[in-house]
């Protein structure tokens, strides 16, 4: 079995012994270019050990522009090196739903029964016990929900809101004369839900709705951001 390479705090400390007389004989070139060659396998942490091999070398300095001279030498020796290889795009994966019949229904219940830390839901209403029911679920095995609606649809018949609160999910509304009217959804920072489809009954057995799950990471950060935004900007709900 091949030794396991240096880690990068391994290396700081072989240059620092080295560094000790501000001399690199050629021993100790060879030395280190041996363990940095076994390293290069294993590549993370160097961009941040060449960070703090400069470093050493402007704590020997007391003058500010000594110092800034050193400063200046690590960023231009870093146009020197190789440009990191661009990451290969990541394959994403989209489905899409339409209603009325229960196809939404059980793709937001796979949806939100997938969802393995944090959920994050901002819809216009929530009256569908099946989907309050998967909300519920996912709470109680331990993922982190959080809740924005429309304080308008709080007063709905079958509304679930309260039922929500009353077992501890963090929940916040919008309180203008205006409408909170998204319908979307993202599952551990890693997938989004969206469309037209009101988390509702009626949803399901009689509107014309849409719906689209999809994990490309473009939309799911935008949606995440907005998601944060209208946290930050919408009051906690009471009861």
């Amino acid at each position: 079995m091949n030794p396991r390479p240096d880690s990068p705090t391994d290396l700081l400390q072989h240059f620092q012994r080295a560094f000790a007389d501000s001399t690199l004989s050629p021993e100790e070139a060879r030395q280190l270019r041996q363990r940095l060659t076994e390293r290069a396998q294993h590549p993370a942490g160097l961009a941040d050990l060449r960070h703090r091999l400069f470093g050493l070398a402007r704590d020997r300095f007391n003058n500010f522009q000594d110092k800034a001279v050193v400063e200046w030498l690590e960023a231009a020796s870093a146009l020197l090196l190789p440009a990191p290889a661009p990451a290969a795009a990541r394959a994403t994966h989209a489905e899409v739903f339409f209603s009325p019949n229960d196809d939404c229904v059980a793709a937001i219940r796979r949806f939100l029964g997938q969802a393995a830390r944090q959920l994050d839901i901002c819809v216009f209403t929530i009256a569908d016990d099946r989907l309050t029911d998967a909300v519920l679920a996912a709470h109680r095995r331990g993922v982190r929900v959080r809740l924005l609606t429309d304080n308008d649809k709080l007063h709905d018949r079958g509304s679930d809101v309260r039922q929500l609160h009353a077992a501890g999910l963090p929940i916040r509304v919008d309180r203008t004369d205006n409408h909170m009217h998204h319908k979307f959804a993202v599952a551990d920072n890693r997938t989004v839900l969206t469309g037209s489809y009101n988390w509702t009954r009626s949803a399901a057995e009689l509107n014309l709705e849409n719906l689209l799950i999809s994990d490309d990471e473009t939309l799911v950060k935008r949606y995440t951001t907005e998601f944060n935004k209208l946290w930050d900007a919408l009051e906690e709900f009471r009861g």
